[in-house]
């Protein structure tokens, strides 16, 4: 039965400042207002009632209704966030003290800040999406900068011990990079930097200066993680505007990085537009000597679901990951062919061709082998 640590031993802070258990949590499934950081404190957090409610619900070994991604991958045969967590950090959870009320993991995304506007993200977590999220949906969602006096000085209160921090986007290496250092610096100061491990997620459009090699030396490990979905011209269409020959420079300098304590990882979103051609991504990325890319399936946009296609197209993309010789492709057939989000398809369509419209692109061109079921 399902049972995480997160709701006790993690923090998550998302672009936004929306404060949960987890990077993979739905505040909105909640009736409860959801806490964000800008008005709210971690020590009323931890008391709110979403959260007591949560925990009760993995006591009760029933799945929470804010977890039904981790849920849906599970139920795939594929390994979720939850998981994923408890391999790593096993020995930690199976000493915490659920008493404690202290973090010993967090996710804090400092900041929107970005200088993409990939197509599965939105202008919460990127400021480069404000104009044209406003021109297609006719919303308007600010550039976001959660940060507060005395921030730093309550979450270390809150998690003197911490073990981990993942920094995810905006992009991390110029997204609220005063404070990312304010806190580096404490758990520098204070000894505690050579016990944990640090996690970025990059676009991999920029490479880090000197500034971030010196602050990076006194950790355990860094884990840089870049956020790539796609080769060439699929690539630059999910990643807009990102240069695919700037990205693949940066990747061999990121590679030659590599030390004792600076390692690689991949990551790859999921999406309606890339999943026909994840084992040609993936036969990339080990051909260029990166590890195994973990991919993660795009939830929200719910018309940019990887599920989306109507059933012929869910079809062919069945038989395309079938017949890949990679073992993490051939795993999303199951949830392709188990998964039907069809009655999103005709939003697929409609949004696909509005942001080609602004962006001057061609889906049809970029994804000839989907291009016949639009």
């Amino acid at each position: 039965m399902p049972y995480c640590y997160s709701p006790w031993t993690n923090i998550d802070i998302a672009p936004s400042g929306l404060i949960a258990p987890c990077c993979k949590f739905n505040v909105s499934a909640y009736e409860h207002d959801p806490l964000n950081i800008q008005s709210s404190t971690l020590i009323q957090y931890l008391a709110s009632p979403m959260l007591a409610e949560v925990k009760q619900e993995f006591e009760q070994q029933q799945w929470p209704r804010g977890c039904d991604r981790c849920r849906i991958e599970e139920e795939n045969n594929i390994k979720s966030k939850r998981q994923l967590d408890y391999e790593r950090w096993q020995p930690h959870y199976d000493t915490y003290n659920t008493g404690s009320a202290k973090f010993i993991t967090a996710s804090i995304a400092f900041g929107n800040t970005c200088n993409l506007k990939c197509i599965t993200c939105n202008p919460r977590a990127s400021s480069k999406w404000q104009q044209e999220y406003r021109q297609v949906y006719n919303i308007d969602i600010r550039p976001n900068h959660f940060y507060k006096a005395g921030f730093v000085e309550e979450l270390v209160a809150q998690a003197p011990d911490l073990i981990h921090i993942d920094i995810p986007g905006g992009e991390p290496l110029i997204s609220g990079v005063a404070l990312q250092e304010k806190i580096l610096v404490h758990y520098i100061d204070t000894g505690r930097a050579s016990d944990m491990t640090l996690h970025y997620t990059t676009n991999g459009t920029m490479f880090p200066t000197d500034q971030w090699w010196t602050l990076w030396s006194h950790f355990k490990e860094i884990d840089l993680q870049l956020s790539l979905d796609g080769i060439g011209s699929r690539y630059e269409y999910i990643r807009y505007p990102a240069n695919w020959n700037n990205v693949v420079g940066n990747v061999d300098r990121y590679i030659a990085m590599q030390s004792d304590n600076i390692r690689l990882s991949v990551s790859t979103t999921v999406s309606a537009f890339n999943i026909y051609y994840l084992d040609e991504f993936v036969t990339w990325a080990l051909e260029k000597g990166l590890p195994d890319p973990w991919l993660g399936r795009v939830h929200n946009p719910r018309h940019f679901r990887p599920s989306v296609w109507p059933e012929l197209a869910r079809q062919h993309i069945v038989n395309k990951l079938d017949s890949s010789t990679h073992p993490s492709v051939k795993l999303w057939s199951g949830l392709i062919a188990n998964t039907d989000d069809s009655k999103y398809f005709g939003e697929f369509a409609h949004y696909a061709q509005a942001h080609d419209k602004i962006r001057n692109l061609d889906f049809c061109n970029t994804f000839p082998e989907m291009a016949q079921y639009i």
